[in-house]
């Protein structure tokens, strides 16, 4: 994120807390993509989704007065968003305790493949084949590699969403792209018959 953004953001938190409606627009227009995209990944239900980023704008609006202690807007909103999204489908479905539908929550990501194609010019096979080695990622490589690199968020922030140690961060980035690695080769190079 660039400095100017930062600069902007914390403007913006120091008027909500100051009663700035207005402050309050600029980050729903800002964050409320993301917002909606993230939220979108853990259920089809689009209605329960826009309900929860909407809660969770105004759930902002009500503790305004904490505003300042918001460090990084992006990963408070994100945050958010899962718990609300996490904790509305725990109520829909009452017989697993929250705790387990975190862990079994299926995180629904469909990486931009064509997008891929032609910022890299890779050919239609080679698409067929990242489609393939994505498809055999888990759940929760899914989700660290959306938040690492479509959402830009750091290590820390990527460890409090997923409730990770940092650590746990690291050797999971380090072990999804070495099974990426690995399954591309495996499809470009297969073994010989």
């Amino acid at each position: 994120m660039l400095k100017n953004d930062t600069q902007l953001e914390a403007q913006w938190l120091q008027r909500l807390q100051q009663n700035d409606e207005q402050a309050l627009a600029a980050i729903m227009r800002k964050y409320y993509t993301a917002l909606y995209n993230y939220g979108a990944r853990f259920t089809n239900d689009d209605a329960l989704v826009k309900d929860c980023v909407q809660e969770v704008f105004i759930s902002l609006w009500q503790r305004r007065e904490n505003a300042a202690a918001i460090l990084s807007p992006r990963y408070y909103l994100l945050r958010a968003v899962k718990n609300k999204v996490l904790k509305s489908l725990h109520q829909h479905n009452s017989k697993t305790s929250f705790m387990e539908a975190e862990d079994a929550y299926d995180f629904l990501q469909e990486f931009s493949v064509e997008k891929l194609i032609i910022d890299k010019q890779m050919s239609e096979e080679q698409a067929t084949i990242l489609r393939k080695t994505l498809s055999q990622l888990s759940k929760r490589q899914h989700e660290l590699i959306y938040l690492k690199f479509y959402q830009h968020l750091d290590h820390a922030q990527i460890a409090g969403l997923m409730n990770l140690s940092r650590q746990s961060v690291y050797n999971l980035l380090h072990e999804t792209i070495q099974k990426l690695r690995n399954l591309w080769q495996a499809e470009i190079f297969p073994p010989a018959p």
